[in-house]
């Protein structure tokens, strides 16, 4: 049996909140882990979220919890629009990589041949299949499914109900908006921001901004938090 880890969270609002209580669902069914509470920054929460404590602020967190080394860490302080600031911002942060946690829900079907990277979360209801590859701190929301033999890199963000085809090639710090399906074997590169509802059907290049189905590149900014 391994160790329990205790889990501090980094942010507070949206993803983060989501993230935190599937941690408190999976101790509740057993699994060993427990969420400590959270690291964030905004005086306007006061001192807990939804009954869980924040414990500190952001940069503080390492310091202050590092030396424990059943603590774990989970950055989720992503947005569409900022995904190359907000990797940025956790690199700053100095933790070192071997401290963030891989979580997996219970519900969740992962084959025993995936691979996942530090710090990557894995929601409720979400099936990965036999050989995918998913790199660091990639956030995989409820009900997604990635097929076989996909690979992903780092700091990827699928919201829920993504559907990626077997055989994908994905680069770093993409976002996949609310039920995306790409296609089997498609190759995207990094920086793409997938729009909600979007089908990609062939290869995207570094940077792609698309939507539609099929989808097509558009202007113009998408922002979630």
């Amino acid at each position: 049996m391994g160790m329990k880890y205790k889990v501090v969270v980094l942010g507070g609002k949206g993803t983060a909140v989501v993230v935190a209580e599937h941690i408190h669902d999976a101790n509740l069914r057993g699994a060993d882990i427990e969420l400590l509470g959270y690291a964030f920054d905004d005086p306007a929460f006061g001192t807990e979220i939804n009954g869980t404590p924040i414990l500190c602020g952001t940069r503080d967190a390492y310091q202050r919890f590092g030396h424990l080394q059943d603590v774990r860490f989970i950055f989720q302080m992503y947005r569409s629009d900022l995904m190359k600031e907000r990797v940025a911002l956790r690199e700053s942060f100095g933790i070192p990589l071997e401290r963030y946690h891989t979580f997996v829900h219970p519900s969740a079907v992962v084959m025993k041949s995936v691979r996942l990277g530090h710090g990557t979360v894995v929601m409720a209801g979400v099936v990965i299949m036999p050989n995918a590859v998913i790199g660091d701190h990639c956030t995989v929301l409820a009900a997604t499914t990635i097929g076989h033999d996909t690979s992903m890199g780092d700091n990827n963000f699928l919201a829920t109900h993504v559907v990626l085809g077997s055989g994908c090639r994905i680069g770093e710090r993409n976002f996949f908006g609310m039920n995306v399906t790409v296609n089997t074997r498609a190759s995207l590169g990094d920086d793409c921001h997938i729009a909600m509802a979007s089908n990609v059907v062939r290869d995207l290049p570094n940077g792609s901004r698309v939507r539609g189905n099929p989808a097509r590149p558009y202007e113009g900014v998408t922002r979630a938090t």
